[in-house]
């Protein structure tokens, strides 16, 4: 191509399903997820052309508070920490990186089939060994969904975020589908989530869930030779789960899964792309200073506090 090339399919698969963790707004199911708390990890991962191998920690807390403006306005507030423990490099302790993820946004809704939200993303993402420009983030969403039936809407969209290899841009299409019988459950959104569930009884929910994430983390002075780096995360991860329903809004999963593509790269801060879309990064001669582990099991326990709409 004239002004592109994309990698490797390998080095960029994992980017396909980046963006996880603006999920919980966007996937216009009938119901809000008010909390998430998440507990994931994995046994030893061992690095390429290694015998050394790291453990894979990951916590998030994601905390939804809607306020209704009117009978058509929505003002939507989001807090999300994450915290993730890994090696980045073979000969090396554990490194420990963070982001808060603060969502501030509106849903509005226009008539009995259409609505529209619009979200606005500032977020920190570091190491936080000290507190500088470059541990800032900022990015937006914008969501349109369709009502064709009371069970069945569609929804469309576009994702920007100031990574810190450069701007990135994800379009997004899905739907969510609820059988007559509020036993199954689909909800997808691409190319970020998808969610199947059946509920076996009132108590047990079965299913399978696709999530990809992928984002990036400033790194400061995590090697005398390092002074100022990022680490792209990305992974895409496929789970069999049990969900137990507590009550009418609790649930806790139950989860155990497999990464596919899954990778920690550091690079220079000063290596960037031109931009970025899912699968191609333009302008990519970035080098990567760390070599990779493996794919791996993940375990993963979710407790959930949702609100019916």
């Amino acid at each position: 191509m004239l002004f592109f090339y994309i990698k490797s399919l390998k080095r960029n698969v994992s980017y396909i399903a980046i963006v996880f963790s603006i999920s919980n707004v966007v996937m216009a199911q009938n119901y809000v997820e008010l909390l998430k708390v998440q507990l994931g990890t994995t046994p030893l991962n061992k690095f390429d052309s290694s015998i050394t191998s790291s453990v894979l920690n990951e916590f998030l807390v994601d905390a939804t508070v809607p306020v209704k403006i009117n009978s058509k306005s929505t003002f939507i507030t989001v807090i999300i920490f994450e915290n993730i423990q890994t090696k980045l490099f073979a000969d090396q302790k554990m490194h420990t990186f963070s982001s808060i993820n603060l969502k501030l946004g509106v849903s509005h809704k226009f008539n009995d089939k259409f609505t529209s939200t619009f979200i606005l993303l500032p977020k920190g993402a570091s190491n936080f060994t000290q507190l500088i420009e470059k541990d800032f983030q900022i990015g937006a969403v914008a969501l349109f969904k369709y009502k064709k039936k009371a069970n069945l809407h569609y929804k469309y969209g576009l994702y920007y975020n100031s990574e810190r290899f450069g701007p990135f841009f994800v379009p997004m299409f899905g739907l969510y589908y609820l059988s007559q019988n509020n036993k199954f459950e689909a909800n997808v959104m691409l190319p970020l989530q998808v969610d199947l569930n059946y509920k076996i009884i009132p108590l047990l929910n079965v299913g399978v869930n696709f999530n990809g994430q992928g984002r990036t983390y400033h790194l400061s002075n995590i090697s005398p030779d390092i002074k100022s780096s990022y680490v792209a995360k990305s992974t895409n991860e496929l789970y069999a789960y049990l969900k137990f329903n507590i009550g009418k809004s609790f649930s806790l999963q139950t989860k155990i899964g497999q990464s596919f593509a899954r990778k920690y790269r550091v690079y220079d801060d000063n290596d960037k792309v031109t931009f970025a879309l899912p699968l191609v990064f333009i302008g990519d001669n970035r080098k990567q200073l760390n070599t990779d582990f493996s794919d791996g099991l993940i375990f993963q326990f979710v407790l959930l506090f949702r609100l019916d709409l």
